[in-house]
């Protein structure tokens, strides 16, 4: 998605072929939607629930509700990006020789130390398969060296902030709807839109939305935002959930007027 928003902003024509109902379906569904309706309007073409069959001279072939279709290619065309998931690579690094369990998945390793079947080991980043960001891998480092020292941290691996830096951009934290809904977890869902905030109209970026997810105890578990700096508001509520906050005393802390990070009060008083 990143790809196909930097390539049209570029001036190139896009055509995403997309497996699932949804693109980005670990997002928040809402957002998502929002982002590739968003995306539509700039130009990108979509086509959903569409099975790649093969790539010719002449088109992306994909088959759609069990009809065969072709995204034809033309004299301008540059490049088809595949974009079909990432594995750990773990081939070369000769794991069998030593014993250290590993499987399709990547390294198998104890998430609250990072270390291996072989305890003098530890893999941290891609090659677990954990968490493939790189965020995550530099505190999974931390937490490796912490536990090497026997030095006891607050590093909680749980509640890991991503972006996906389309534009506009889209950001979470915690749990989704979805997610609590499948778990029945009890929740309720609190929103602020781009169009009532001061500083995203000055911007001329009114078009966002941003979600606080609370417990049945008003405990922040989640948020998900798409518009404008949606990272750096996400970034905020994940240091928050990492201190247990609720949506009430949220609510209690003052941010500065005007900007974006607004949307967190209003939705903390929605």
């Amino acid at each position: 998605m990143e790809f196909a928003s930097i390539f049209n902003a570029f001036g190139s024509q896009v055509a995403v072929v997309e497996f699932l109902k949804e693109c980005l379906p670990a997002s928040d569904g809402d957002l998502a939607k929002r982002l590739r309706k968003s995306l539509e309007k700039q130009g990108v073409q979509f086509f959903m629930q569409s099975a790649v069959k093969s790539i010719t001279p002449e088109g992306v072939v994909f088959e759609r509700k069990g009809k065969e279709e072709i995204v034809e290619t033309n004299p301008a065309t540059d490049i088809v990006l595949m974009a079909t998931g990432r594995k750990p690579n773990t081939e070369e690094l000769g794991l069998d020789n030593i014993g250290v369990e590993y499987g399709r998945s990547g390294i198998s390793v104890n998430p609250d130390t990072m270390q291996t079947s072989i305890e003098s080991i530890y893999a941290i980043g891609d090659v677990n398969g954990q968490i493939m960001l790189a965020h995550a891998a530099t505190f999974q480092g931390r937490r490796a060296v912490n536990h090497i020292l026997g030095i006891d941290d607050n590093i909680q691996l749980n509640i890991m902030p991503a972006a996906v830096f389309t534009i506009p951009e889209l950001a979470d934290v915690g749990l989704t709807e979805d997610q609590c809904k499948a778990e029945n977890l009890s929740y309720t869902c609190h929103k602020a839109y781009y169009r009532a905030n001061g500083k995203a109209l000055a911007m001329e970026q009114s078009e966002g939305l941003l979600k606080l997810i609370a417990d049945a105890e008003g405990r922040i578990i989640g948020c998900h935002a798409l518009g404008a700096h949606a990272a750096d508001m996400v970034q905020e509520v994940a240091a928050l959930m990492n201190r247990d906050t609720t949506l009430s005393q949220l609510r209690d802390i003052v941010h500065i007027h005007p900007t974006l990070s607004e949307l967190l009060s209003d939705a903390a008083e929605d």
